[in-house]
């Protein structure tokens, strides 16, 4: 295993290619009508790879964010935020140089959508659920067979309602954790499968044959 390998691969086991992964990291809140400064993010995943490059998870992003208020006493007005969020996920490492278990660094972007709720806020009305969606780039940096450094650049686009604002909201974040292979985290393809049944075939066709040139033989004499 380990070297660069193109083609079709055999769809995997349920239990197969599942993998879990945390990390922390900051968001900004960047909206026209306010100022951004930096706050905590922290994201969970849970997700499967269907094929080398393409792959789904479920996950949740949040603890906090904040901004400045533009008035005399430059006050930062923090409130919490919590993002139930689908991603539809492409290693392009895999799709484009071909899939390699032990690769070290892989570039994975993907779309995401979901749900957003915001909370906490005091004295403003706001409107605190949301349906939100955005991209981000993900890096998996191999440190062990079943364990990567995993680096998440994310954008999230949400109206900016849930901090009482008018124009749309972006939430550019960057986390950083670990993510553990599940079940079995391999891949193989379809060709060398085929190629080790012909293999089985032949040899059995052969020792077949010569069993039965041996059977003539025995009756000949």
């Amino acid at each position: 295993m380990g070297g660069v390998v193109r083609g079709p691969y055999v769809t995997n086991r349920f239990c197969d290619n599942w993998f879990i992964g945390v990390g922390g990291g900051i968001n900004l809140f960047v909206n026209k009508d306010y100022k951004p400064a930096i706050g905590p993010s922290i994201d969970a995943n849970f997700g499967k790879w269907f094929t080398p490059a393409i792959g789904m998870r479920v996950g949740y992003q949040g603890i906090s964010s904040k901004v400045w208020m533009d008035d005399q006493k430059m006050n930062a007005q923090k409130f919490g935020y919590m993002y139930i969020h689908g991603d539809l996920l492409w290693n392009i490492s895999d799709a484009v140089s071909g899939y390699k278990e032990t690769r070290f660094w892989n570039l994975v972007p993907y779309l995401h959508a979901g749900y957003f709720r915001s909370y906490g806020l005091k004295d403003v009305e706001f409107a605190d659920n949301e349906i939100a969606g955005g991209a981000g780039l993900l890096h998996n940096l191999r440190l062990a067979n079943r364990v990567d450094l995993i680096i998440d650049m994310r954008a999230t686009v949400v109206n900016g309602r849930v901090h009482a604002a008018d124009k749309a909201a972006v939430i550019p974040s960057v986390t950083a954790g670990l993510a553990v292979d599940l079940g079995f985290p391999a891949f193989f393809r379809s060709a060398t499968i085929i190629e080790t049944i012909e293999l089985v075939n032949a040899e059995q066709v052969d020792a077949l044959e010569a069993t039965i040139a041996a059977l003539e033989l025995a009756n000949t004499k």
